[in-house]
């Protein structure tokens, strides 16, 4: 009778199952997965930043509580930000034993007077050095090319160049002083006027298209485009440069004193505020569906929120719009007056969501059953589920009819 007994435990938890899976379904949480969707914030030029930003942010916390979505970055893919340490790395063992040799090399050219091979490997061992980190351990190297290079502008009779690259070898070992008896007469006058010299920095003439931009160097205000930035100091430096209505542009480099280099940097539209002066010459934001279709093709995202923050007779107001996949123009969901205060936040957040959803926005499961009757909620099918199998157990186990083995009982639930 045992074999019976345990027959029917089996067959009355299948049927048990069978009637939560019936009555619940799948539990909203395990449904879908969350919607990709952009986020796009707009405000007014009139409307401070901070406070427009602050506002906004809290906006999207609270639309993330009440959407099952899941906001993606509106931008498209493009090449992820570089790192100074990727650009250059730390000279290791062999990079050095590797300048060292050509600086060798060199330095029998030069005693055979072979001058253009040497000036030749002196530009290998300068290549090679400003491949790595800009440092304790590779300023001697670049040190030593300058030098080497002012001795050969002196056999050239160019006196000015070679007290320019002197003083060049002079701010990167400034402990080093020449021996009279390894060193002519002639460039120890060199040495000596190189010194008198102007300590010199890296000269940077910075551009852009369009012009007027802010310039940053290591995250500090360095003045606007074009203009000229001046670089000292070890290591990679980020330039920096920034245009209202466009999207920030960066370079990483290492210039050595003395260097000049030219950096343009033609600036690319920030599609926000393209999407702004639009909205602005078209309320019913049907010009900025072609932008946000591609927006959308661009991310994988299935819809697209526009809020733009503006002030109308000098009230702040949000105006909402939404756009799916497949749609080729936003629609307009309404506009709220925003009030001063949390109440104001709570209130805007509120109407926001509610327009969303209206236009078939996914809501989070919880903002979908917490007023559903009470035999709505899964939950109380599943504890109902429980007292099933409960009780079907029990049923299973008294019902064999003397089995001395078997046990029974039942499984009591209170609600």
């Amino acid at each position: 009778m045992r074999s019976t007994s345990r027959k029917r435990k089996s067959h009355a938890l299948v049927l048990a199952v069978i009637f939560i899976r019936t009555a619940v379904g799948t539990p909203p949480a395990l449904a879908a997965l969350p919607e990709p969707c952009i986020l796009l914030k707009v405000s007014d030029s009139s409307i401070p930043h901070d406070r427009a930003k602050n506002r906004m942010h809290a906006l999207q916390l609270r639309l993330g509580q009440g959407l099952h979505v899941l906001w993606v970055s509106p931008e498209a893919t493009g090449e992820a930000e570089q790192e100074a340490g990727d650009l250059f790395p730390l000279a290791d063992e062999k990079g050095l034993e590797t300048i060292s040799a050509r600086l060798g090399e060199a330095l029998r050219h030069m005693d055979r007077m072979e001058t253009e091979a040497a000036a030749e490997r002196l530009s290998d061992a300068e290549t090679l050095a400003r491949s790595f980190r800009l440092g304790e351990t590779t300023k001697p190297y670049l040190a030593e090319v300058f030098l080497r290079r002012g001795i050969l502008f002196l056999w050239a009779g160019e006196a000015g160049k070679a007290e320019e690259m002197l003083a060049r070898s002079r701010q990167l070992r400034p402990e080093f002083v020449p021996d009279p008896a390894m060193f002519s007469p002639p460039f120890l006058e060199a040495w000596k006027r190189s010194g008198e010299r102007p300590p010199p920095q890296a000269e940077l003439l910075v551009t852009s298209l369009p012009p007027g931009a802010k310039v940053y160097r290591n995250g500090e205000e360095a003045g606007s485009t074009p203009g000229r930035v001046r670089v000292s100091g070890s290591g990679p430096v980020r330039i920096q440069v920034h245009a209202e209505g466009y999207l920030r542009s960066e370079r990483i480099g290492q210039w050595l004193p003395g260097d000049s280099e030219t950096l343009d940097f033609p600036l690319v539209r920030d599609r926000n505020a393209a999407l702004a002066e639009t909205l602005s010459s078209s309320p019913d934001g049907k010009e900025a569906g072609p932008l946000l279709s591609r927006m959308l093709v661009e991310t994988g995202a299935r819809r697209a929120a526009l809020l733009l923050l503006e002030v109308v007779r000098e009230s702040t107001v949000l105006r909402v719009l939404s756009q799916a996949q497949g749609e080729e123009v936003p629609a307009v969901l309404g506009t709220v007056e925003w009030p001063e205060g949390k109440e104001g936040d709570e209130q805007v957040a509120a109407s926001t969501l509610e327009m969303l959803k209206d236009a078939g926005w996914p809501a989070q499961s919880g903002t979908d059953t917490a007023g559903a009757p009470w035999y709505h909620q899964w939950w109380v099918w599943v504890l109902i589920g429980v007292a099933t199998v409960g009780i079907a157990t029990g049923i299973g186990g008294s019902g064999g009819g003397g089995d001395s083995g078997s046990s029974t009982g039942t499984i009591g639930v209170n609600f």
